[in-house]
């Protein structure tokens, strides 16, 4: 993964560290990852836009191994 600029900001607040950031994404839904993709789209957050689409794809990957 690229190198992330921290603070993150996201559409609930600011994500300061790592492993903070993990928590947060991993918790959101399909559904609340779509809404954060929205959100990083309209404020031009490109490494926010990143995370998002990443946890997307790994997150649609396990429920497509189920």
């Amino acid at each position: 993964m690229n190198q992330i600029n921290f603070p993150l900001r996201t559409s609930k607040g600011l994500l300061s560290d790592n492993m903070e950031m993990i928590t947060y994404f991993t918790n959101l839904s399909i559904q609340e990852l779509i809404t954060e993709l929205d959100y990083s789209r309209t404020s031009k957050n490109y490494d926010l836009e990143l995370i998002v689409v990443d946890e997307y794809y790994r997150k649609q990957a396990i429920k497509n191994l189920n």
